[in-house]
């Protein structure tokens, strides 16, 4: 882990989007400095692309590579690349996007979070991908992934109808967070707080546990779930744009 920190500027090494993604990091090269970095992820062949920081130098970061099709580019909200430089990059836009953290322990008695209780990922695997169907098709987030931690569900009348899961991610030194993905509430049973309970209490296990923080992504339209979070405690670190091949329908787990 410290190799791979020593790659990064002095500005980005205690930066918690990084530390949070760092162990997931595969042939790692880094361009840039203070002002602006971006990671080339996984080697020359179709590398995922990354950048924080001054969109005015990733932008010129980007448009500087001397690569051929990535696999995907996330790069700080307010970055442009040229057409041309998508064009070589074989990408095509694909969403707008806030990452969020919390070391702080959300409000105590968050309205229907004693509801919420910790589900059992392998022998409830199929009624978990069943509610995620429902509730949040687009997600990559699996019960049995490698990295999972642990999911939360909430019932009515004995079946699953919103789910929330979590995955270990890095920390300062050896140290871990969680990353919360594949929230999901069914149709009908939204705007019923059960998305606040679900997040409250796999944030609340997550600290409780020792995490350094926990996190999430989001997309940047909608602002009611925003809102929600900064509620719970989260504040906004980065605010990002996305590209991808065209006819992506997720980003990569």
């Amino acid at each position: 882990m410290a190799d791979v920190l020593e790659l990064l500027p002095p500005r980005w090494r205690e930066d918690r989007m990084l530390l949070t993604d760092r162990a997931r990091w595969d042939a790692v090269e880094v361009l840039g400095d203070d002002d602006g970095v971006l990671l080339v992820l996984g080697g020359a062949d179709r590398p995922n692309l990354f950048g924080r920081g001054d969109p005015r130098v990733v932008d010129r970061l980007v448009a500087g590579l001397d690569r051929g099709a990535a696999r995907w580019m996330s790069v700080p909200r307010g970055s442009a690349p040229a057409p041309e430089v998508l064009d070589r990059l074989a990408l095509v836009p694909f969403s707008t996007w806030d990452w969020l953290s919390t070391s702080v322990a959300p409000p105590a008695d968050v309205p229907g979070e004693r509801s919420v209780r910790r589900l059992d990922p392998v022998a409830e695997a199929d009624a978990i991908r069943a509610c995620l169907g429902a509730a949040n098709p687009g997600t990559s987030a699996d019960p049995t992934g490698p990295e999972e931690i642990g999911w939360w569900g909430v019932e009515v009348d004995g079946s699953l109808v919103g789910v929330v899961g979590a995955a270990e991610r890095g920390g300062p030194g050896d140290a871990r967070s969680w990353h919360v993905h594949g929230l999901g509430v069914l149709p009908g049973m939204r705007g019923t707080g059960m998305g606040t309970a679900l997040t409250a209490a796999v944030t609340r296990e997550g600290l409780a546990g020792g995490a350094s923080w926990v996190s999430l992504g989001m997309y940047a339209q909608n602002a009611g779930a925003r809102r929600i979070y900064h509620r719970l405690g989260y504040r906004t670190e980065a605010e990002l744009t996305s590209f991808s091949p065209a006819g992506a329908e997720r980003p990569p787990g």
